[in-house]
């Protein structure tokens, strides 16, 4: 036996602890689906569920493989086996995961050695995360100003108004464009970041950031609109100041992601002057089906709001895609508007009417 396999028989007897052989991988292979509702996650049995791939509702894109016994979370790329998704829900370490899955997934094999262990994980009222750490961003945001203004078609005023804010940076080690997620007191609670470079796809969020604590700006009436991410709600701006629209006037909140209800629900809460709600989430099967759950939840939850909600979707997949055709075609406005997406000619509908009542 080489120094690789003998390495790797000690790691795999270390962990199996008070465990035998045979106990430890029943553990280990005990069905991801029933680890999850031990733990309390809710199966969402909609569309978005299938034999093959199992959605978790309000997880962060949660979906649990059957077949391969495995688990993937689209919002932070995490994923693993059994032992890993109570480890992630619980923060606790493997051992005390092993103690969990046998105690209340597999019941009879848990050794009464460790039920200290097992009860102090249990007793936990919430998961653990990491700590979260504003990435550094003390340098000139000179890649960030050249990917969203040129790159992405959103307008330069907005871009410089929301750095002078501090709610836009660049990063130092990376140059990625940074969006941060204040509370109302003004403390960053999250960090959204995306890559600058043309060849390069990469998004993501900064670990341990307060996911209700998404990017958003704070506006001035009655109206929240809702999108899935910063640069689609930085493109719906641009539109509005296209048409002569004050874009700083409408509240704006990015979800970073389709499924981030508590996201909304938090912002509502905290802006009772809100009375309307548009949701600009993208114009695919996700985006539609999640604009559908925002609807029934909001009702829901704020009956006596009597909110008007609608939503609008872009014509092409995004908002920013929109803005981006528009740019290409290097033609009027008003022509585009008659191709785009309805809110947008709803907006020139208002400002026409405007003028006409100002003329009268």
């Amino acid at each position: 036996m080489g120094p690789a396999w003998t390495f790797l028989l000690k790691k795999v007897r270390n962990t199996m602890g008070r465990y035998t052989r045979d106990d430890y991988f029943k553990i280990t292979n005990a069905s991801c689906l029933l680890v999850a509702e031990a733990l309390g996650l809710v199966i969402d049995e909609s569309r978005c569920s299938n034999a093959k791939a199992v959605h978790i509702k309000d997880s962060g894109g949660l979906y649990i493989f059957p077949e391969k016994n495995n688990w993937y979370r689209h919002s932070d790329g995490a994923k693993g086996f059994p032992t890993d998704l109570v480890s992630d829900t619980l923060g606790c370490s493997r051992d005390d995961a092993l103690d969990f899955i046998a105690n209340r997934v597999l019941h009879g094999m848990y050794l009464s050695q460790r039920e200290p262990i097992v009860r102090r994980v249990l007793n936990r009222t919430a998961k653990t995360s990491a700590e979260f750490v504003v990435p550094p961003h003390d340098i000139k945001p000179s890649r960030v100003c050249a990917y969203l203004i040129k790159t992405r078609g959103i307008d330069k005023n907005i871009v410089f108004s929301l750095i002078e804010q501090q709610l836009i940076a660049e990063d130092n080690a990376h140059h990625n464009c940074l969006f941060f997620g204040t509370g109302e007191d003004g403390v960053i609670r999250s960090c959204a970041f995306r890559g600058t470079s043309s060849y390069v796809q990469f998004r993501g969020e900064a670990a341990g950031g307060d996911k209700s604590c998404p990017f958003a700006v704070r506006g001035k009436n009655d109206v929240l609109r809702i999108f899935e991410s910063p640069i689609d709600a930085l493109s719906h701006a641009t539109f509005q100041t296209l048409l002569g629209k004050e874009w700083k006037a409408d509240h704006r909140l990015s979800l970073n992601g389709c499924e981030n209800y508590m996201a909304a629900y938090k912002y509502l809460c905290n802006h009772p002057e809100i009375n309307r709600v548009y949701i600009g989430l993208d114009n695919d099967s996700a985006g539609r089906e999640a604009a559908n759950h925002l609807f029934s939840k909001i009702k829901e939850d704020f009956p006596e709001r009597q909110l008007t909600l609608r939503a609008i979707s872009p014509i092409t997949k995004d908002w920013n895609e929109d803005l981006q055709h528009y740019r290409r075609l290097n033609i009027p406005l008003n022509d585009f508007l008659k191709m785009t997406a309805e809110e947008i000619g709803e907006a020139e509908s208002e400002m026409e009417q405007r003028e006409n009542e100002m003329q009268m």
